[in-house]
């Protein structure tokens, strides 16, 4: 499937240049990093060494209620994988559907449910079709934030059978695809990978499709010597929607290979994640947020599991980088304890300390969770140190 990704990418991106973005919060770290204190503490030993050498199946789960797709690209999209065409302006309901956003953003989920529930009442009682779809669609993404999997994926279907059966959406529509990514990943949850995995390559080559027809349109019609940083300029989000969605889909999977699948496919997971850097890099430029989260989010699931190598590479790119975006200021620490955590594993461990000890710095500004985090996490590293340099070390 890749050599058909590199064709397409000779029209879409001239970069080479790679970099990161958003950080987990203090709760996210934690979990990723308890794996890290136990594997450096030497307990468990034969097992923590099993682990790392074949990845731990049995850490697969934890994910389940913490959704990945859309978390790297969903400020860019906007509403780009909601159902469109629905104005909501002059709608008294828009009030109560902003609400809901409010609430999903700030985690209570139930009553972003409640509040939909009586939007679909409304929406409902004057029969109108597309605003019903639109709202079982919010319901869909409510529960799968949420964390509630089986529930997301009864309306994701419910939403999908009505786009085709009554407004005519092919499988290839935006829509479609955006749905189906977050249906792949429930059944990855759910332990149905090959459902799963089929999921992910059907979004993969329909948007690929999709991609291959607009990189063609925009040639023909405003040249194909015009540099794709300038349309992505000229042309805003209509040029870079498509080639964003793509990134998605080739993110999504790649999250999946890491998570769920063997050592035999990380080559692919890795090469998926360059393709994504290129769409980054393209889209946002060689300094941006948005490229730190795809990097943070990737290293992080590399980590947890135990992909220490792979997690070096990425994190690496954005190491320097995110020190020059203002917005990622306070992601900076956390996304320094990635970094000697895939250190410590990959043998440099000295170094490893040293990013330990500057993420305490630089979180004494931050909230007090994320700063007793990293003092932890540095007290954690210099205590497993100071084990290695023997008895005489004082």
């Amino acid at each position: 499937m890749l050599a058909g990704i590199s064709r397409c990418f000779l029209r879409v991106a001239p970069l080479i240049q790679h970099q990161p973005t958003t950080l987990a919060t203090a709760s996210q770290l934690e979990q990723i990093h308890r794996r890290g204190f136990y594997r450096r503490s030497g307990r468990n030993n034969e097992q923590d060494e099993e682990r790392n050498s074949k990845g731990s199946k049995s850490d697969i789960k934890f994910k389940a209620g913490a959704p990945l797709i859309a978390l790297s690209w969903f400020v860019t999209l906007k509403d780009f994988l909601g159902i469109e065409k629905v104005q909501l302006d002059k709608d008294p309901i828009k009030d109560k559907i902003k609400q809901s956003w409010l609430d999903r953003k700030f985690g209570k989920f139930d009553s972003a449910l409640q509040t939909l529930d009586e939007v679909l009442e409304e929406v409902k009682e004057r029969g109108e079709e597309l605003p019903i779809t639109r709202v079982l669609d919010e319901i869909a993404n409510t529960h799968y934030q949420k964390g509630d999997l089986a529930k997301a994926e009864e309306y994701f279907k419910v939403v999908i059978d009505r786009l085709m059966r009554l407004h005519s959406f092919r499988d290839s529509s935006k829509e479609f695809i955006g749905i189906s990514l977050k249906l792949a990943e429930i059944f990855a949850a759910q332990g149905n990978l090959e459902h799963a995995e089929t999921g992910f390559r059907h979004c993969l080559r329909k948007q690929m499709q999709v991609l291959d027809e607009h990189m063609k349109k925009y040639s023909i019609s405003h040249g194909a010597m015009v540099e794709d940083r300038h349309r992505v300029e000229a042309f805003g989000p209509e040029y870079t929607d498509p080639i964003a969605l793509f990134g998605m889909a080739l993110e999504a999977y790649a999250h999946f290979l890491v998570t769920y699948r063997d050592e035999d496919r990380l080559k692919e997971a890795e090469e998926y994640m360059d393709e994504v850097m290129k769409i980054a890099y393209q889209i946002y430029g060689g300094v941006s947020q948005h490229t730190i989260t795809l990097i943070n989010n990737f290293g992080a699931m590399c980590i947890v599991q135990n992909r220490f190598e792979l997690a070096r590479k990425y994190l690496e790119i954005g190491i320097d980088r995110i020190l020059h975006i203002n917005e990622a200021a306070g992601l900076i620490p956390g996304y320094y304890c990635n970094y000697a955590e895939a250190l410590w594993h990959t043998g440099n461990r000295e170094k490893a300390l040293e990013y330990a000890k500057q993420a305490v710095q630089l979180s004494k500004s931050l909230d007090g969770r994320t700063q007793k985090y990293c003092v932890d996490f540095q007290k954690s590293l210099q205590k497993d140190f100071n084990k290695g340099k023997g008895w005489w070390f004082w």
